[in-house]
Parts: C-alpha cells; sequence; structure tokens
C-alpha cells in the first residue's frame, strides 16, 4: 500500500537562511509522463515580503536549486547596493 502526503499551503521554507513561502503548486505536463511544476512562491528576506512570483520546476529538489538561484540574488543587490535598493526592487 502506498502512502501519499498532503501538504496544505502555505508551506514556509528556510533556504539558504531566508524564509520563502510556497503559496500555491500546479502541476502539468510537457509530454506524457513528463510533468513539470508552477510554484507561486514570495521570499521574505530581512522581514521585506517580495511580491509573488512563479518558479517552473521538474520536481522538489529543482526548486530548492531555483529558490537558492533567487535568494542568492537578493543577497548580492543587498551587498552591492544596500538594503533600500532590495526593497525598491522586490516589494
Amino acid at each position: 500500500m502506498e502512502t501519499k502526503s498532503i501538504l496544505i499551503p502555505p508551506i514556509f521554507m528556510q533556504i539558504d537562511g531566508v524564509t520563502v513561502e510556497l503559496i500555491e503548486v500546479s502541476k502539468h505536463f510537457l509530454a506524457p509522463g513528463q510533468p513539470y511544476y508552477i510554484a507561486s512562491v514570495k521570499i521574505i528576506y530581512k522581514g521585506l515580503h517580495s511580491r509573488v512570483f512563479p518558479i517552473f520546476a521538474r520536481d522538489i529538489t529543482d526548486l530548492k536549486n531555483k529558490l537558492k538561484v533567487e535568494i542568492n540574488k537578493v543577497k548580492l543587490i543587498e551587498y552591492a547596493c544596500g538594503l533600500e535598493e532590495v526593497k525598491r526592487l522586490i516589494c
């Protein structure tokens, strides 16, 4: 017997020390047997809430890797331009 788990959104995850809110996930198929997911996410960085944006992913590992890229972009903007520029760009 196969056990399936159900998670009710929103789901909060910690990735690289930053909170990510997973708001919604929808499953789609490019071809039979090749699913991909569209996840609506929001990054919460140092008290700043980003706009909701989509990420296309093949599985949870792919989603986490793509979120790490987005978080590192935010961190780089803060390092280069300061927190005010992060606020202007993501909020």
